[in-house]
């Protein structure tokens, strides 16, 4: 993952760019071979590896082939979980390794996480509660044609960094600083399967393996703004670090702590680490774990004891933070949309703490949600379109422990007996906003301007200012809003309000600057005289 400038600053050249020549003898010679996870696995024993685990523990795991790659290799990860056929209401985890082909330390160390779990499972009580309580996912190799180059299934030794068409994966998502969708086109093969799973699956935590240093690196790589969990990504990138140099005081020594903000290493765009934490809310870091890209494979089974025991400890923080449902108090089901009936997710917010991308979702599936955070006190809100928000204050938190908040959302009763056709077609955009964001009033209902019919601005009838039916916009007649005007307010969750403005409706478009509010979520409520509609904004 380094980078020629980063290289020279960081002192230790020599040993970072030692890229060993692997020998035959440093690829297994049969399936046998490689489950000792002493050799590395040529391509086709990685497929029978991984078809291997499910045959041997059927009920425990679940391979998912999730796409392929350029040339046609199999993209490929395994469930783990007590019940892996099944979907439940648990936090989901993944590791992966090797999306730069040359950095092979993760390869095998994968394979062997995979085999440890699984044979340890029902007999060592830590694999136990983790195979229980989390679904675990682990995608050993992310970009196999870059392992296996030059289109060679049976060794390693001239692997490359980038995928076979000269893309780098590590640069090759959305791009945070762009202001970019998240949008697959125009992105290498591999990149799109990967976004695709990683959209369907919504990982509670994540980390993402490479080779070239030793450090664990964490959130953000495009800038050197902290992510609004900063304490909390130190505090798990500190606890990986120091348990692996308890084996061996020597690892992780490019910084002093072994852990680094990303942006302070170095600045990088279109990462997966801020994908995943930008676009998809996730918590995921990047463990760089050997100096050596092609590492001769008599050093993997030091660097299995040296880690093992931080892949363990990184896995249990998924289930820690605060956790629960959020239920419809009526049904008491998933919530659901008032008008298709679909399922909704709910947004789990902390208020005065959070940012756009650090709220949490619920699944649409069981309405659960999972908030990795650190040790405190906090207020969390639940929100969801078509229902009224709910507030827990006080919810207290510490390290390696688990707080539950469950909710019971109320469905949102909109007021006054027009407010639905009052302010039928109202659209806020953007959403989230950054600077503003501008309201389009839309059109119809009572009172509206359009051309005839009831509440029209036509001429002539009882109490009208020109000569026209019943409901003109005059100062009588049933139907009459009496005024165009349009109260817009902005309130915390809290209910303090922060904006309050009169905007004409028939002036079209609406802009609002609100000033300088802090990132968050916010409520916008629109009145007119008919009623009144209440609408959730975020500021990032």
């Amino acid at each position: 993952m380094l980078i020629s400038g980063m290289l020279l600053a960081s002192g230790n050249l020599s040993a970072q760019v030692k890229s060993a020549l692997l020998d035959p003898v440093d690829m297994a010679g049969n399936l046998e071979e490689a489950l000792t996870f002493q050799k590395y696995a040529t391509y086709p024993q990685y497929v029978d590896m991984m078809r291997y685990f499910v045959d041997s523990y059927p009920g425990t795991c679940r391979l998912d082939t999730f796409g392929t790659s350029e040339q046609g290799r199999l993209l490929l990860a395994l469930k783990i979980s007590d019940n892996a056929a099944e979907e439940e209401a648990e936090p989901r985890f993944l590791y992966t390794a090797t999306m730069h082909g040359n950095e092979l330390v993760g390869y095998p160390l994968m394979l062997r996480l995979i085999h440890y779990l699984l044979s340890n499972y029902g007999t060592d009580s830590e694999v136990t509660a983790l195979v229980n309580n989390l679904a675990i996912w682990i995608n050993p190799l992310s970009n196999p044609d870059a392992t296996f180059y030059p289109d060679n299934d049976q060794s390693v030794a001239l692997s490359i960094r980038q995928t076979s068409n000269g893309t780098d994966l590590n640069r090759d998502f959305p791009r945070v600083v762009d202001g970019d969708p998240d949008d697959t086109t125009g992105r290498a093969r591999e990149t799109r399967m990967m976004m695709e799973f990683l959209r369907e699956n919504r990982f509670t935590m994540s980390a993402n393996i490479h080779s070239g240093a030793e450090v664990v690196n964490y959130p953000w790589d495009y800038t050197l703004d902290r992510h609004a969990d900063d304490s909390w990504f130190r505090f798990v990138s500190r606890e990986y670090a120091d348990e692996a140099r308890a084996v061996d005081p020597g690892y992780m020594a490019l910084f002093t702590d072994g852990i680094s903000n990303g942006a302070d290493w170095y600045i990088i765009h279109g990462s997966r680490q801020d994908y995943v934490t930008w676009y998809l809310g996730g918590r995921e870091v990047t463990l760089e774990l050997a100096e050596e890209y092609r590492m001769n494979s008599e050093l993997l089974d030091w660097h299995w004891q040296i880690n093992a025991r931080s892949l363990l400890n990184y896995m249990a923080q998924c289930m820690y933070g605060i956790t629960g449902t959020v239920t419809d108090r009526e049904t008491g089901k998933v919530l659901t949309d008032p008008g298709t009936g679909e399922p909704v997710s709910a947004l789990i917010s902390i208020p005065g703490h959070d940012s756009t991308y650090s709220m949490v979702r619920t699944t649409t599936a069981f309405g659960d949600y999972y908030r990795p955070v650190e040790a405190g006190a906090f207020d969390l809100v639940a929100s969801a379109p078509g229902y009224l928000n709910d507030t827990v204050h006080g919810v207290e938190t510490d390290w390696y422990t688990t707080t539950r908040v469950d909710f019971q959302l109320e469905r949102e009763r909109k007021s006054g007996t027009g407010a639905e056709l009052a302010l039928e077609g109202t659209r806020i955009w953007p959403n989230p906003f950054r600077n503003a964001f501008y309201i389009d009033p839309g059109t119809g209902g009572p009172g509206s301007t359009g051309t005839g019919g009831p509440g029209s601005t036509g001429t002539g009838g009882p109490g009208s200012t020109g000569t026209g039916g019943p409901g003109s916009t005059g100062t009588g007649g049933p139907g009459s809003t009496g005024t165009r005007e349009m109260i817009v307010e902005i309130h915390t969750l809290t209910g303090v309000t922060v904006y309050g403005e009169i905007h004409d409706r028939d002036a079209g478009t609406i802009g609002i600057s609100p000033g300088n509010l802090p990132p968050g979520l916010y409520l916008l409520r629109l009145s007119t005289p008919d009623g009144s509609r209440v609408f959730r904004i975020v500021k990032y």
